[in-house]
């Protein structure tokens, strides 16, 4: 009977403190789906690039043009007031991308996957932006972040059609 009182007790303890020991947080999810008049091959050339990344994303590497070209390369970038690294962490040439930001203050998560398709009138372009957010206002930033990726599909866009 001890051993059961005593183990009770001990469980009760231990489940209250891990309650305490966590923070709930929102996985934001944005979805895009549009076409582009190049192939897949041409989608693949510029979204690689450092410069057509950052048009998709909105992120602007800081270091040297160069392009992302296997699993593991990586690149230190900011993205509004954030800077931190980007980090290639799937890649299927001319069909799937996928790039995970570590921010320098690692408060969130955030990751993104373009996934290329040929289609009648050039490349379906599938991406979706990723991220935690725990702050109360995190509606209003996905409410921005779903307005910036507009701009960036469209500047994206406008970039691969030229």
């Amino acid at each position: 009977m001890k051993k059961t009182v005593s183990f009770v007790v001990f469980s009760t303890l231990a489940a209250s403190l891990l309650a305490a020991d966590f923070k709930k947080t929102s996985l934001i999810t944005i979805p895009q789906a549009f076409e582009v008049k190049a192939s897949p091959a041409a989608v693949w050339a510029s979204l690689t690039t450092w410069e057509g990344f950052g048009a998709l994303t909105g992120f602007k590497p800081t270091g040297p043009e160069k392009k992302f070209s296997k699993v593991g390369d990586s690149t230190a970038a900011k993205v509004w007031d954030d800077r931190g690294t980007l980090v290639v962490t799937g890649l299927v040439p001319e069909k799937e991308l996928r790039i995970s930001w570590e921010p320098e203050n690692a408060s969130y998560l955030c990751a993104k996957r373009i996934v290329l398709k040929p289609s009648a009138g050039g490349t379906t372009i599938q991406y979706w932006d990723r991220y935690t957010d725990d702050q109360p206002n995190a509606d209003e930033t996905a409410r921005k972040v779903v307005a910036d990726t507009a701009q960036h599909v469209a500047a994206f866009r406008k970039m691969v059609e030229k």
